[in-house]
């Protein structure tokens, strides 16, 4: 006998419904999971977004150093910088940033986060070892000392001008401390953003010599949550693109504590937001790159006359404004010299197109008020001649 096919077993309409639901309520999860952790770096790449990381040093025996709030701009190639001093106290208690050791990075990104109202989606914290090993892999930081630099440490004396720092050097310099006063912490801050401005630099300048396998080795010396893919994407980016950078610091007052005979930067999270938007937008806005705003000293560090004079009239044919023109403190310069004092790269860098692409030192020191100081050197000199 023949046996009849059998039926074929239909869906129920509820189970469908069902279903639905359920993939329609995973996939919503899904979105709203992923506006809170924020897109995956080579998203952030390809909308052209602000990309938020948080980076953090430590030091001798988790000793917190700094940490520094960077917000890069791809589609306009500038780069917010806001450093955090470890003397810095937020408004839950006196307990400054130092106290609290290698808990202070985490600590930082929620403060921030809060203060901010944003997602910081990327982490990433050096130890002393692997800063060391980072700026050694790059061949060394190129960096310049003038005689009122902090150059005298107790494990190095740098009595020359120029330098080519390696881990251990560099390390010690922006570790050291001239004493424990609040000045001597405002001091090493700059210290530590001329590092950090000539870390990035460097990794731009030596890009051709940075292949994959020295990509893997620097993502190994830091903690981070970025993916391998996720880190190549970046270094990929900070490589290629010549960035605008910007620089400032959360602010706070000094304030005493008495027990402990010393004192902390007491911050306010409302003056900080304030501070970053701020700060942010400047460096964004049109008007920010107009050579008028530059604050800028010309010194002649030859033994011949007018030579900073000159050096002016150059600079102010490019709509750069000179505040002072002087002698320098030697009058032996071989080289030009530009040095960036407010870490605000693009006026640096007309300078360094205006005087044909002489190198640019990062040496911060806000109590200039200056954006920049040329030292002209001889070269100068058989250049103008």
């Amino acid at each position: 006998m023949l046996r009849e096919a059998p039926k074929k077993q239909t869906i129920p309409a509820k189970t469908l419904l069902i279903a639905a639901g359920s993939f329609f309520l995973f996939a919503l999860i899904f979105l709203v999971l992923k506006s809170k952790t924020g897109f995956s770096l080579d998203q952030k790449f390809a909308q052209s977004k602000r990309m938020p990381i948080l980076f953090s040093v430590l030091g001798d025996k988790d000793e917190y150093l700094f940490s520094m709030y960077a917000e890069f701009y791809p589609n306009e190639k500038k780069a917010a910088l806001f450093f955090v001093n470890p003397k810095t106290s937020f408004d839950d208690g006196e307990k400054s940033l130092k106290e609290k050791g290698n808990g202070a990075p985490s600590y930082v990104e929620s403060v921030l986060e809060d203060t901010l109202d944003s997602n910081i989606p990327f982490k990433i914290v050096w130890t002393k070892e692997q800063f060391q090993n980072w700026i050694n892999l790059l061949g060394g930081l190129h960096l310049f000392f003038e005689p009122k630099s902090l150059h005298i440490t107790q494990n190095y004396s740098r009595n020359k001008e120029s330098y080519l720092l390696d881990g251990q050097d560099c390390f010690d310099w922006m570790s050291s401390l001239a004493d424990n006063s609040i000045l001597s912490y405002f001091r090493r801050l700059e210290i530590q953003e001329t590092v950090m401005l000539t870390l990035f630099e460097t990794i731009h300048e030596k890009r051709d010599l940075i292949g994959k396998q020295k990509l893997v080795y620097l993502h190994s010396q830091m903690t981070t949550n970025m993916s391998q893919k996720e880190w190549e994407t970046f270094f990929d980016f900070l490589k290629k693109e010549k960035l605008q950078f910007g620089v400032s610091e959360v602010p706070g007052e000094p304030v005493a504590r008495l027990k402990l005979k010393d004192q902390v930067i007491k911050a306010n999270e409302e003056t900080i937001k304030v501070a970053f938007f701020k700060f942010s937008s400047d460096l964004r806005s049109p008007t920010f790159a107009e050579g008028e705003r530059a604050r800028i000293e010309v010194l002649n560090g030859t033994s011949k006359n007018g030579l900073a004079k000159y050096g002016k009239v150059l600079l102010n044919d490019k709509g750069l404004k000179v505040l002072t023109v002087e002698n320098a403190w030697d009058s032996n310069f071989k080289s030009t010299v530009i040095l960036n004092r407010s870490g605000n790269t693009h006026y640096t860098d007309m300078i360094s197109d205006t005087f044909q692409g002489r190198k640019v030192f990062f040496s911060l020191r806000k109590d200039l008020g200056l954006d920049a100081t040329v030292i002209v050197g001889e070269d100068f000199q058989n250049s103008k001649d």
